[in-house]
């Protein structure tokens, strides 16, 4: 409080009648001399009751004496006060406030008065609380998603794989006279329970999302492409290219490859001409992050549908017409957003195609700890 140094005891309580918080003066050993009037208009005491240590009276006897051992120990030390506690208030009920102290020194440094504030916070405080409960909701419904998706995929797995067995076997039975429709629709049965199976694979991995290992590696992207271009075994006449722009980085490398590995294979798999494609991964700095792009050359996307690809199930082909759940995408923006990214849909760069843009930290624990969810 540089500028207090000319400003005397009356000049504060002048300006501080004017302030919307409450406001006091206290001698060097912390008995207070002066409230201003919004102190007494909201506790409704009197000078001489809250003289010297009297504020100790409205102060919650669930908090009192660890503010009075806080706010001595700023008194002997002489080190600036602050604190949030609640204070009754003339009705009786208690109200959340913050507390600010400052010492006012003379030219020796000795400490010749404190000058403080109390405003109210109740409101901030009340949010706070709301924001706890929901964070402990929110932490419960994930807890609740992972535990069914778990079961779903588990206990619903059992009796889709009894369904393909029976429909492999009725084909052995009916071998030699299946007629053309029945063939047909022996073959979209077949195909309906493949889907089904991908979609329970799906919501597990929805839901485990950028759970499953956080372990900090030294990861080479440029090589990461390169094996994911050939673990995702493409379709012949397919290319798909790392670019020399991708970098060494410190990340969590599990969540990172899942990203990778869904953009490319949402992109083979959506792709209108297969045999002559071309998928190209790059990156470019951005700020304390990369920004990682995923460019086909495909159909792309309208851009009234960009928003809408991001939810779960959301497909803009017929589910006959393309196998997958439509979860592709909702699964790398909620690793992105884990990792405290964002993911964005962008035209392929000669106007056909779809780029994916997506940020991710150079140093993972950073990003974490600044995406941290619930």
């Amino acid at each position: 409080m540089e500028r207090a140094a000319n400003l005397t005891a009356d000049d504060f309580r002048a300006l501080a009648d004017a302030l919307p918080q409450m406001a006091w003066v206290a001698e060097p050993s912390g008995d207070i001399i002066w409230y201003n009037h919004r102190w007494y208009d909201y506790t409704g005491t009197t000078i001489e009751q809250m003289r010297g240590w009297g504020w100790r009276d409205v102060h919650h006897p669930d908090h009192v004496e660890r503010v009075v051992e806080r706010i001595s120990e700023a008194f002997r030390t002489g080190e600036p006060w602050k604190d949030t506690f609640p204070l009754r208030g003339a009705d009786g009920e208690y109200r959340w406030f913050l507390s600010l102290a400052t010492p006012y020194r003379g030219p020796d440094g000795a400490i010749l008065r404190w000058f403080g504030t109390n405003t109210d916070i109740t409101e901030r405080k009340g949010l706070e609380r709301r924001l706890a409960r929901h964070a402990i909701d929110l932490r419960r419904s994930n807890e609740e998603l992972e535990q069914f998706a778990y079961v779903a995929s588990h206990d619903l797995k059992a009796p889709l794989r009894g369904i393909e067995n029976l429909v492999g076997w009725i084909e052995e039975d009916l071998e030699g006279s299946l007629t053309g429709d029945v063939r047909t629709n022996m073959e979209l049965l077949k195909s309906r329970v493949r889907r089904l199976d991908s979609l329970l694979d799906d919501l597990l991995a929805y839901s485990r999302a950028g759970r499953a290992d956080a372990t900090m590696d030294t990861v080479d992207t440029k090589a990461l492409v390169e094996e994911l271009a050939v673990l995702v075994s493409p379709p012949k006449g397919f290319t798909i290219t790392a670019d020399a722009s991708l970098p060494t980085l410190q990340a969590a490398r599990a969540p990172l490859t899942q990203a990778l590995q869904n953009l490319i294979g949402n992109a083979i798999k959506h792709h209108d001409r297969p045999a002559e494609a071309r998928i190209r991964v790059e990156a470019r700095p951005a700020g304390d992050a990369v920004e990682f792009v995923v460019t086909d050359d495909g159909p792309g996307i309208p851009e009234q549908f960009r928003e809408r690809v991001f939810g779960m199930f959301q497909t803009l082909r017929p589910r006959d017409e393309v196998e997958g759940s439509g979860m592709g995408l909702a699964i790398v923006r909620k690793l992105v957003d884990r990792q405290g990214g964002k993911v964005r849909l962008a035209d392929g760069p000669d106007g056909r195609g779809l780029a994916v843009h997506f940020t991710w930290p150079r140093d993972g624990r950073k990003g974490q700890a600044d995406g941290l969810d619930g």
